[in-house]
């Protein structure tokens, strides 16, 4: 996203791409006449240096008619380098103190019938016209927005194209984008807007926030995760959003259940509950199947399978919304669900074979799915539950051979839930009765190899 250059080195970069270019007054004057006739369009590179000398953020500087009749590939751009910059904060004065500068009305004299009667014809007249001015103040404020609607559909297809990439490509390789892509929604919201591109922005900025959530959750810091996911709620409030109401509870949830907090990550899941039952996404079929992982760790067996026959039941329901619409993590397609399914019966006595059909299944699904559906964290996640089932049946040859997929993952894959998922099996073949089996040594040792390097050495939360 951003380029993260410091405001000299724009400048200078801009003047070593442009050799011998001079930004001179008739220059500027087309340029800040643009999209008028007779105007030039801005290239990014010049509004990022005029942003720069006048230390505020390029899209101060471009209305939103401008901004949206740009080129879409120097739009993209602006938007993208708008993070590395501080915006101008010089706020209007308020409109009492706009107001208590007018001269106050004289007070009321003596006058001839004649004279009063012109003296409350101009007082009336003035009244009128300091209403008309306030009047056309508010309009002013009222249409200003500092968005127009080619630079929020540039946006949601931001968050769209991450979104969609979370669940598929290597933390690292998001994470810039996505820290860069919450610091241009927050600037913007921080502007002026119309009611309507206010929500919107909302939703997106909570959608940003919940990914960066998941992001600081899979780097192992739930504390940081946990701050980003109270903000992704906020946002969802702020909105009136239902659909992102529900995925934030469900993720807040999921955060709770890998830091060990189980009775937290229910509570996160009950309090989801109310907005779960007025939306149709397929959210609606995640805050179920999260609650019943977390039922099962716990260790209550009736609830947890309560929770996923209610899963089935919401996935039944389901229509889609605009969540699902943007893909990726911010959905829940069925191969997650039998995945979850696995996860809440491995933690169940005697609920062994259960759970490795239902890994198998989620394996299955996973391994047909299209590429929008497919996740190699939730696919390794029922990999390693089909091995910890096995190693509980005594099956440590074929729990060696389901685990050896998700052991061949490159350290940029390594995220935190997987380590866990791991681990456990790592601690199943620690059981007295498989200490003297080569096979669980030796797969032991390459657990303990595949943890050294994990995705949060390679990845930093800002």
């Amino acid at each position: 996203m951003a380029l993260g250059w410091s405001q000299p080195e724009v400048v200078e970069r801009y003047i070593a791409s442009a050799p011998g270019s001079v930004m001179d007054q008739p220059l500027l004057s087309r340029l800040e006449g643009f999209p008028a006739a007779g105007s030039r369009q801005p290239q990014a590179t010049q509004i990022i240096v005029l942003a720069s000398l006048y230390g505020t953020s390029p899209l101060r500087l471009l209305s939103p008619c401008a901004l949206d009749r740009m080129d879409e590939h120097e739009r993209a751009v602006l938007i993208r380098c708008n993070a590395a910059f501080t915006a101008a904060s010089a706020a209007p004065a308020p409109a009492s103190r706009e107001i208590a500068a007018e001269p106050a009305l004289a007070p009321a004299k003596a006058t001839p019938p004649q004279a009063a009667s012109t003296a409350g014809t101009d007082q009336l007249e003035r009244q009128v016209e300091m209403a008309a001015r306030r009047a056309v103040r508010f309009t002013v404020t009222a249409e200003g927005s500092n968005i127009g609607p080619e630079t929020l559909d540039q946006l949601r297809e931001e968050v769209g194209r991450l979104a969609a990439a979370y669940p598929k490509q290597p933390l690292p390789s998001l994470l810039g984008d996505l820290v860069d892509l919450q610091d241009v929604a927050f600037r913007l919201l921080e502007g002026r807007q119309r009611p309507a591109e206010t929500t919107d922005l909302y939703v997106l900025a909570g959608a940003v926030s919940g990914m960066l959530a998941k992001a600081s959750h899979d780097v192992g810091n739930p504390h940081a995760a946990m701050a980003q996911a109270r903000t992704a709620y906020v946002c969802a409030d702020n909105a009136g959003h239902d659909g992102l109401r529900t995925w934030t509870r469900c993720l807040q949830s999921l955060i709770a259940y890998w830091a060990g907090w189980l009775n937290e990550s229910v509570r996160y899941a009950q309090l989801g509950a109310e907005s779960a039952a007025r939306t149709t996404g397929t959210a609606s079929v995640w805050l179920p199947a999260q609650e019943a992982r977390a039922r099962a760790a716990l260790g209550d067996a009736e609830r947890a399978e309560e929770a996923i026959a209610r899963a089935l039941r919401a996935r039944e329901a389901v229509q889609g919304d605009d969540l699902d619409e943007l893909g990726g993590i911010m959905s829940f397609p069925l191969p997650r669900q039998l995945y979850y399914a696995a996860d809440a019966r491995i933690w169940l006595p005697g609920a062994d074979a259960e759970a490795e059909r239902a890994a198998g299944e989620a394996i299955a699904a996973y391994e047909s799915a299209p590429p929008a559906e497919r996740s190699f964290s939730d696919e390794a996640g029922a990999r390693t539950d089909q091995a910890l089932a096995r190693v509980n049946t005594g099956d440590l040859d074929g729990a060696a051979a389901a685990l050896r997929p998700v052991l061949e993952l490159p350290p940029d894959r390594r995220i935190g839930g997987i380590v866990a998922s791991v681990m456990r099996v790592h601690s199943a073949l620690g059981a007295p009765a498989y200490r003297a089996a080569k096979i669980a040594r030796d797969t032991q040792q390459a657990i303990e190899a595949y943890t050294q390097v994990p995705a949060a050495a390679l990845s930093r939360i800002r």
